[in-house]
């Protein structure tokens, strides 16, 4: 072995010789012979070049002023969870730097919030989208963020270091002591800065937010990264329970569809609230058993009975619920989840079914390989030539298995169970920021349940006593888990599930608001985001990586983590008050006459109702569009008046004979993933998932042409550009294809709009039936849009953003590039025009073009 080339140093401070610069750095990082003064060494510390990666755990609530239902003006106090982390950061600094107590400015503004970068559990930082974006004002039980800052401690061990469990036993005392003292040291800085937000003007009960941190660890992995390593997320949402109730007393013109859920046996909202078990989120009763007696299961260790919290048997259901309140309890459960993914056979005639298998299994395959290729890492490196020769061998074993696998499977497919995947489902009427054929739209919904029923112990929103009801008003507690979730997703979830439960709309909505192939948006109504809290976020790939726990529960599967019984309680501590809390903010408009509270009857008055009447519109167009007969329902074509405008009549004339010649371009898999059309060869059709592919490859080969399609729902569609694109994109091969065509149409716009700003560019549509979408081709952005239709057709209306606008020579100007738009059934021949102007063209004019050079082929 060769020797070391390190040369020996010494300390200043004791004189004794290290064999490294390393060594050293270790003898003075740990400062046992105290060679640096406490001032020194405290400094050294504080130097960012010995700063370490730690995860810290926290949880907020925003401030009052955020939790009403109009934030009024001049409002202060944690925003958002992106201000409640860089509060966080700045106290974490602030310890860090032996500043507690100075001034600082709080405040929060949008350059504050674009400048400040902070990986944390419910964050977008890593994604750059806002399609993921947590909804306003809302708060989190538990949060991780990743920082960096000065140690507590040291521990330098070399391989061959031996230590008595006494000692391990009082290192880890010690460094449990040093971490208590740093939480409640960042925990007084927060209420510092907390104490600095105003307030002048303010109601006696406001707050300014809360904040809390329960726990820091040292992150041995650097590119740990809490905001994409996160296994399983889940939200809560806390509401009272009257919004699950319907009166019918004295009203009859009170109508609930025939699959609503109510408990039956009830006549009023009191005898309602009496039947509702109250027990608090999270606290079950431990599962004990004899281990020795169980095959196949974890360690025994895993399953020793956990300490419970002081005074928890006393939340616990004291008696069993009758029997209609079971009922209820169970018709709920299965509406909820109707709304989750689920697992089924695989179907190898559903395309988007086998390439969701074939995305499972490549994933599965690269993290083997990954995991094997670490373990190859730590072993001692073979020789050049001996490597290669066996990874020669290796690779022609490989295809030997391979083909064995492929006749084995061959003839055992008969035999061999049915293959089962996880079918995603399609959230894009959950979130105005994502659409159908988007990427994150197909998401995870692991988990929906009830998770917990709280009471205050009063009515009133300080929490003083009342008279008004004698029994004490239960919030319930429902609680989503997936992978992910989307910019008001969970409250639309929500929102949706109350319709139904109330029976404002029928269960089959859920067959509508999923399907992928229904070219509408039918978005779920938003509950209030008052009861939202996103509640925790784990990470059992990297914990089985770092061997530690991390999120706070209790468990002996590592000996660190957030699993110390300190930390576990605190959490629960703090759920416990931070539901109250989330409670009594429904209080704050006050309660009816009828005793339900104003905020609730407030959103059921001007969102809900006014959607289910929308919605059910909506659900009985989609009834019939499955059954073939919503198309079928729109008058004839011969129905209408043929005439065309004169103004109309060259640009129209000039289309129809490009569409004669059967010359009409191929459609980009770009645009025609936002294109309802149907392949005169059925079995080529293809679902988002498959066409999302084609997309994503976007080559001449996944190009379609205009004249594979059925007439029909959306004709035999076809989509192409003219005039100018940006400097980075080819310039349109239509502009010599057809020149007069590109002419006239540019003319079209200055005679329709002669004071608007002349556009660069025109999509010209033929017989295209669009899905809702957002305007994303060529540049980053665009100016507003002008469309017109033309032809003789009946239908095809532009619906833009649920508003329908008739544009048969009607020309309207939208904001395509913002504003969600698609198109309705029709019937005949459909052109449509879309001038615009896209980034990076400003001043640059199609009208200007050489049009002559064009007509020659030059």
């Amino acid at each position: 072995m060769p020797k070391s080339t390190s040369k020996p140093v010494s300390c200043d401070g004791c004189r004794k010789h290290y064999p490294s610069k390393n060594k050293l750095f270790q003898h003075l990082a740990l400062n046992i012979d105290g060679c640096l003064s406490p001032d020194e060494y405290a400094e050294y510390l504080r130097n960012p070049r010995n700063f370490e990666k730690i995860c810290v755990l926290y949880g907020y609530l925003p401030g009052t002023d955020y939790q009403r239902h109009c934030v009024p003006d001049g409002a202060c106090g944690v925003e958002s969870g992106q201000h409640a982390s860089w509060l966080l950061t700045q106290a974490i600094d602030r310890v860090c730097q032996n500043k507690e107590g100075e001034e600082v400015d709080v405040s929060w503004s949008a350059d504050k919030a674009a400048a400040f970068k902070i990986n944390r559990s419910y964050g977008t930082l890593s994604r750059n989208t806002d399609a993921a974006h947590q909804d306003e004002y809302t708060g989190a039980i538990t949060e991780m963020l990743c920082t960096n800052t000065s140690p507590l401690f040291f521990d330098f061990r070399d391989n061959d270091d031996s230590r008595n469990n006494e000692d391990d036993n009082a290192t880890k005392e010690k460094r449990k002591k040093k971490v208590t003292l740093w939480v409640q040291a960042v925990n007084q800085e927060i209420d510092h800065l907390l104490s600095r937000f105003t307030q002048q003007t303010k109601m006696n009960d406001w707050s300014p937010g809360r904040i809390c941190v329960f726990g820091r660890l040292s992150m041995p992995q650097k590119k740990f990264n809490p905001e994409t390593d996160v296994v399983h997320r889940r939200v809560d949402y806390c509401f009272p329970a009257d919004l699950l109730y319907v009166s019918t007393q004295n009203d009859d013109n009170i109508t609930m569809s025939e699959t609503a859920v109510q408990l039956q046996q009830v006549e009023t909202m009191e005898h309602f609230f009496d039947k509702m078990v109250t027990f608090p989120p999270g606290n079950k009763p431990v599962r004990v058993f004899d281990a020795s007696t169980v095959a196949d299961r974890r360690k025994e260790d895993d399953y020793v009975e956990a300490p419970v919290a002081q005074d928890r048997d006393k939340f616990r259901p004291s008696i069993r619920p009758d029997e209609d309140t079971l009922t209820y309890l169970y018709s709920m459960k299965k509406v909820m989840q109707a709304f989750t993914t689920k697992v089924e056979d695989l179907d190898k005639n559903d395309s988007g079914a086998v390439l969701e298998k074939k995305f499972s299994e490549s994933k599965r395959i690269k993290q083997k390989q990954h995991n094997s290729s670490k373990q190859g890492k730590t072993k001692q490196k073979e020789p050049q030539k001996k490597k290669h020769r066996k990874q020669e061998q290796d690779h022609h074993s490989q295809l030997k298995e391979c083909d064995d696998d492929d006749k084995k499977e061959a003839k055992d497919s008969a035999n061999l169970p049915a293959k089962r995947f996880l079918r995603r489902k399609r959230f894009h009427n959950f979130s105005p920021n994502v659409l159908a054929h988007d990427f994150l739209a197909y998401r995870r919904l692991d988990r929906f349940y009830h998770r917990g029923t709280i009471r205050l112990d009063s009515t009133t929103q300080d929490g003083s006593k009342s008279d008004e009801h004698t029994p004490s008003r239960p919030f319930v507690v429902f609680s989503l888990t997936g992978d992910l979730f989307l910019y008001q997703q969970a409250r639309r979830v929500i929102g949706l599930l109350i319709a139904i439960l109330r029976g404002c709309i029928d269960i089959d909505i859920l067959n509508l608001v999923f399907d992928e192939n229904y070219a509408h948006l039918v978005s779920a109504p938003l509950a209030p985001s008052v009861g939202l809290m996103q509640g925790e976020a784990t990470y059992m790939t990297f914990e089985g990586r770092l061997s530690m726990v991390l999120s706070a529960r209790r468990t002996h599967a590592f000996s660190k983590g957030f699993n110390d019984e300190d930390v576990v309680t605190s959490v629960e501590q703090w759920e416990a008050s931070v539901l109250k809390d989330v409670a009594k903010s429904w209080y704050f408009d006050g309660t009816g006459a009828n005793g339900h509270l104003n905020t609730g009857t407030n959103w059921l008055e001007t969102v809900l109702n006014p959607w289910a009447a929308t919605a059910t519109i909506e659900l009985e167009n989609y009834r019939r569009w499955k059954a073939g007969e919503l198309t079928a329902s729109l008058p004839p074509v011969i129905s209408i008046d043929t005439s065309v405008p004169n103004v109309y009549a060259k640009c129209l004339q000039l289309l129809r004979e490009a569409d004669a010649n059967g010359a009409w371009p191929d459609t980009s898999a770009q645009r025609q993933l936002v294109m309802l059309s149907t392949p005169n060869d059925e079995s080529q059709t293809k679902n988002l998932t498959a066409a999302r592919m084609a997309a994503k490859t976007n080559n001449s080969e996944s190009r379609s042409c205009a004249y594979s399609f059925k007439e029909g729902e959306g004709g035999a569609s076809g989509s192409f550009s003219v005039g100018i694109m940006p400097d980075r994109s080819s310039q349109p091969k239509g502009n010599l294809q057809f020149p007069l065509l590109v002419k006239a149409a540019f003319e079209l716009e200055r005679a329709l709009f002669p004071d608007r700003e002349p556009s660069s560019t025109i999509a010209i549509n033929r017989n295209a039936q669009f899905r809702p979408h957002k305007d994303k081709g060529a540049g980053a952005g665009q100016s507003t849009s002008l469309i017109v239709a033309m032809g003789n057709f009946v239908g095809g209306e532009l619906v833009v953003e649920g508003t329908r606008k008739d544009i048969r020579y009607n020309p309207i100007q939208f904001n395509g590039w913002k504003q969600r738009h698609w198109t309705l059934p029709f019937k005949g021949e459909r052109y449509s025009l879309v001038w615009f102007t896209p980034k990076g063209c400003e001043g640059m004019r199609g009208i200007d073009l050489d049009f002559d050079s064009l007509s020659k082929g030059k």
